[in-house]
């Protein structure tokens, strides 16, 4: 692939995206007085060239694929196998259904973390991560991830499917409720005191035109949580008709 890169192609494409800076958006964050740094934003932004093209994203059609699909990869001679598991499908974007959803995650991190590594022995970690997508379609996507020993796949991957099954049909204890909420509260404290966590939440309030007062309402969504909206996000998430699951095992 790095033999098919065109350097002046590179270049033409670079001049073409700062040749227009009239609907760039600047945010500016950190310890600084306003006044003092009017002078610097007029001398090196406010002599940008502006042509005032109208310009939105573009669809180019990559959907996810459906079903249940279940491949294996044989590569490499160590005796180590990787598994990964991606639920997808469609989702009704809004801030607190991805609170939700990102919320019931960490409860299945916690509960499979104490069971594969602790219990088991059978996993240094598991990573177990979703993402939102609003543009140009709203989905979602969860990532279950962990290595083990190629001889303990399977064994690993039900016990995964086995919470995941409890937690669509009890829900969780409250003891994990509790710890949720108990990290997302301190994280936020000392999120509050980083300049990147103002960066992040001024550019999302942009990008998704959302009321930046959210910024500063985050612990009324923690205060929300439950055990009843974690079960519930369990259930609309985890599809098990719609999931890829991919094994890497060594060479035979």
């Amino acid at each position: 692939m790095l033999k098919e890169l065109d350097l002046d192609l590179s270049f033409q494409i670079y001049r073409d995206r700062f040749a227009d800076a009239s609907d760039f958006t600047f945010f500016f964050v950190g310890n600084f007085e306003p006044e003092k740094l009017k002078p610097l934003v007029q001398t090196y932004l406010g002599g940008l060239p502006s042509i005032f093209r109208k310009e939105t994203w573009k669809d180019i059609g990559m959907f996810p694929p459906t079903g249940k699909i279940e491949k294996t990869v044989r590569r490499g001679i160590e005796p180590k196998g990787h598994v990964r598991m991606i639920f997808t499908g469609s989702h009704d974007w809004s801030r607190e259904n991805n609170y939700n959803m990102t919320s019931m995650v960490s409860v299945l991190q916690i509960k499979v973390r104490e069971i594969l590594r602790e219990e088991l022995g059978g996993t240094y970690g598991v990573s177990i991560n979703a993402s939102q997508s609003r543009f140009p379609r709203e989905e979602y996507s969860i990532n279950i991830d962990f290595g083990c020993a190629p001889e303990r796949v399977e064994e690993l991957t039900r016990t995964i499917i086995s919470q995941i099954d409890s937690l669509k049909q009890f829900g969780p204890l409250q003891t994990y409720i509790d710890k949720v909420k108990e990290s997302q509260s301190l994280q936020y404290e000392t999120n509050l005191k980083e300049n990147r966590y103002w960066l992040g939440g001024l550019y999302g309030t942009i990008f998704y035109n959302l009321d930046p007062l959210n910024i500063l309402n985050y612990l009324e969504l923690v205060e929300q949580l439950s055990d009843r909206s974690v079960q519930k996000a369990a259930q609309k998430y985890f599809d098990f008709g719609n999931v890829v699951r991919v094994v890497l095992l060594p060479e035979e």
